[in-house]
């Protein structure tokens, strides 16, 4: 990990470890949206070519996984700031409760003080 105070985009993106606050989670989640949305338009532009559709799908599929597993890993990071485990990420693939476990971690605030998972 990089030096006391900096976090690196490796660690945001794809690091289970440590705390996060509620703007750099919103702003991941925001990032994920942005990216499937410009894979999407690019797919709907190359209906008509079978070879630009079938690469933007294969991007789309790519960019899917990636995304997921970004997101449950900012999503720990979110449940370790306000001081709860890990494993309640689970939460985000529960159709009705997705939403509201998404909108609950953007509101709620995090710990000032530390706790188990950092300071």
């Amino acid at each position: 990990m990089a030096a006391e105070g900096q976090q690196t985009m490796s660690w945001l993106f794809f690091s289970p470890s440590g705390r996060l606050p509620r703007l750099p989670y919103f702003l991941g989640w925001l990032f994920w949206v942005a990216i499937s949305g410009f894979v999407l338009t690019r797919m709907f532009a190359n209906e008509g070519n079978d070879i630009a559709l079938a690469l933007w799908t294969l991007i789309l599929v790519v960019s899917g996984l990636v995304s997921t597993a970004s997101i449950v890993m900012l999503t720990i990071k979110r449940l370790h700031d306000i001081g709860y485990p890990g494993p309640l990420a689970i939460c985000l693939f529960i159709p009705v409760l997705s939403p509201v476990v998404f909108i609950t971690l953007c509101l709620w605030p995090g710990k000032p003080e530390a706790n188990e998972y950092g300071p």
